[in-house]
């Protein structure tokens, strides 16, 4: 600093120097490739979710990509507006429409980052003012596509259910990465200890050989789809273990047996290995 030859560092080399995120770092020169190359098509989309736990680097890697993006010519300005969901609801009948739209130009030709976007789904009373602030969003997410950028970021289930509420969302955020297969695994260990379960190695391996082949498929649904695979499986293993109630673990047995009753073939999918947008 205060040296003649000190400048500053390009939204790309910020990029570099973030320690570890190497699944990140991927995605992200994935969005400036991909921006580049259709920003002046008509469908082009730059919004983005980021899921994640506090304090694991979501607003950084959102204000690079604003940096990358502006350096790139994609957006106008290098700037971030950052917020959450009381910035964008009002307290009153009417004002919420006019406070999110302000929020939205301020970000105008940068990137809007709205933290614990989740909060939009509000309960009550508030819940009538998320679905006016939502309804703003994504309208003008729409009409104005391509001059701005929305990044929505809050933990994951909460992000998945707010996604899952409102469709729109789905449709209008093309960089929502699937989950890898070891956050997956991480997720069914996670579900089945809070149902009182534990599950052998060899039966997490094979279940998660069963959700790379819905992975191939359309609609994946990440963690939803592994709570439902799950379900079937605690059924199986409750049958095999019904005189036994000390019994809690799942088996491989328990998750070939799902297999067969759902006639899954999974010689008939080719396991790739996805992206996730893991910050935690």
């Amino acid at each position: 600093f205060g040296s003649e030859n000190t400048r500053a560092l390009t939204g790309e080399e910020e990029l570099d120097q973030l320690i570890g995120l190497t699944n990140v770092k991927r995605m992200v020169r994935k969005i400036r490739a991909y921006a580049k190359r259709n920003k002046g098509s008509s469908d082009f989309n730059l919004h983005m979710c980021f899921r994640g736990n506090p304090g694991t680097g979501k607003t950084e890697v959102a204000r690079i990509i604003s940096r990358i993006l502006y350096d790139a010519g994609v957006l106008g300005e290098a700037k971030l507006v950052e917020t959450d969901s009381r910035g964008l609801l009002g307290k009153r009948v009417g004002e919420t429409a006019p406070k999110t739209e302000e929020k939205i130009n301020e970000a105008m030709n940068g990137v809007l980052f709205i933290d614990e976007a989740y909060g939009l789904l509000g309960s009550g009373s508030a819940a009538n003012y998320g679905a006016e602030a939502i309804s703003v969003l994504l309208k003008e997410m729409e009409d104005r596509r391509g001059r701005f950028c929305v990044i929505l970021a809050g933990y994951r289930k909460e992000m998945e259910d707010l996604l899952s509420a409102n469709p729109g969302f789905a449709s209008r955020i093309p960089f929502m990465p699937d989950y890898t297969r070891e956050e997956l695994g991480e997720i069914a260990v996670a579900f089945l200890k809070k149902k009182r379960y534990e599950i052998d190695n060899d039966a997490l391996a094979r279940l998660l050989d069963v959700t790379e082949y819905f992975r191939q498929r359309p609609n994946f649904s990440n963690a939803r789809t592994v709570r439902n695979i799950l379900d079937q499986v605690i059924l199986n293993q409750n049958l095999r273990a019904e005189d036994n109630a000390d019994d809690s673990r799942i088996i491989l047995d328990d998750v070939n047996d799902y297999i067969s009753d759902e006639h899954i073939d999974l010689s008939a999918s080719t396991p790739k290995r996805q992206i996730g947008f893991s910050l935690n």
